[in-house]
C-alpha cells in the first residue's frame, strides 16, 4: 500500500496481543480502525486508547465463530465508513495435548476459531477489498503453520490452514486483472500475548466433557497442563506484540506475503522442508521435542 492515511482497517482479536498492537499501529499511521473482539471490557478499553490518538474508531464485539457475526461486523463497517482496504484475520486461540488425548470439543474450538474465523473474515470482506481501488489482507497464522510442533494438533491444523488458504489467494489475487488486493500471512514465533489464557473466552458447549455431560471443573490431562505452562512461561519473555506489528505493516508497505516474526526458526523449517524434498520421516532439530 501506499499510504494509510484515511484508509479503513479492521482488525479481529483487537483488545490484546498482536492484535491491538496492530490497531494501534494503524491508528497511529491515519488509518480508520474497526476493532472486533470478543470480549468487552478490553474491546472497550483499547477503543479508549486509540481515540486519545485522535483516531477514528469503531468497536464491534465479534465472535469470529459465528458466521452472522461476522457479516453483522462487516455491514457496520461499511455502514460506517463507507468502504474497506485493510483486513487482518487476527482472531485466534491455542492449547496443548497430544492427539490421543483431544476431545472433540478440542479440535472444534480451535480450529472454529483459528480457521474458521479466517474463512468467515475473507468470505464476507473480500468482495469489498477487491472494489477498493486498493487494499490489503493478512490472516495470523504460526511458525505452527510450516512445521508440526508436537502436541498441538489442533493448532497446526488450524494453522497449517490458514498458511494454505492465503497462499492459494495470493496467487489468485496475484492473476486477477480487476483486483488491486496485497496478501500477507503473519507466521510469528513467541510473542508476548495471552494466548496462553484463551480459555478465558471458551464456550460452555466447548468445554471438556466427562462421559456424556459437560463438565465445567473438567482439566486437560497432566501432559497437556504441563505443556500450556510451558508456553505461557515462554510467552512473558516473547517477542513484544508492537514489533510484530511494525513488521506487518512493513510488509503492506512492500507487498510483500511472508512476515515471520522470528526468522531464525527459518532453520527448523528449512529441515522441515527438505526432509520432504528427500521423502525422508520427518524429525525435529529444536527444543520443540522437549
Amino acid at each position: 500500500m501506499e499510504t494509510m492515511k484515511g484508509r479503513v482497517a479492521v482488525v479481529t482479536g483487537a483488545a490484546s496481543g498482536i492484535g491491538k498492537a496492530l490497531s494501534l499501529a494503524f491508528a497511529a499511521e491515519g488509518a480508520r480502525v474497526v476493532l472486533a473482539d470478543v470480549e468487552d471490557d478490553a474491546l472497550m478499553a483499547t477503543r479508549t486508547e486509540i481515540e486519545a490518538l485522535d483516531a477514528p474508531v469503531l468497536a464491534v464485539k465479534t465472535d469470529v465463530t459465528d458466521e452472522n457475526s461476522v457479516a453483522e461486523l462487516c455491514a457496520v463497517t461499511l455502514e460506517t465508513f463507507g468502504g474497506v482496504n485493510i483486513l487482518c484475520n487476527n482472531a485466534g486461540v491455542g492449547g496443548g495435548g497430544l492427539v490421543k488425548n483431544q476431545q472433540l470439543v478440542d479440535w472444534k474450538w480451535v480450529i472454529d476459531v483459528s480457521l474458521w474465523g479466517v474463512i468467515h473474515g475473507l468470505h464476507h470482506f473480500l468482495p469489498h477489498l477487491i472494489e477498493a481501488e486498493e487494499s490489503h489482507v493478512m490472516s495470523t497464522a504460526s511458525v505452527a503453520g510450516l512445521m508440526a510442533v508436537p502436541g498441538l494438533a489442533p493448532y497446526n491444523a488450524a494453522k497449517f490452514g490458514v498458511v494454505a488458504i492465503m497462499e492459494t489467494l495470493h496467487h489468485e489475487m496475484d492473476r486477477d486483472p480487476e483486483a488491486n488486493v496485497g496478501v500477507s500471512v503473519l507466521c510469528p514465533g513467541v510473542v508476548r500475548t495471552n494466548i496462553a489464557t484463551a480459555q478465558r473466552n471458551r464456550p460452555d458447549h466447548l468445554r471438556r466433557r466427562r462421559g456424556e455431560s459437560i463438565d465445567q471443573t473438567a482439566k486437560a490431562p497432566e501432559e497437556a497442563r504441563a505443556r500450556n505452562a510451558a508456553i505461557a512461561a515462554a510467552l512473558e519473555n516473547g517477542m513484544d506484540p508492537g514489533q510484530v506489528a511494525s513488521q506487518v505493516l512493513n510488509a503492506m508497505y512492500e507487498r510483500r506475503f511472508w512476515v515471520l516474526s522470528h526468522p531464525e526458526l527459518l532453520a527448523e523449517v528449512n529441515h522441515r522442508n527438505q526432509e520432504l524434498a528427500d521423502l525422508k520421516n520427518p524429525t525435529l532439530i529444536s527444543s520443540f521435542t522437549d
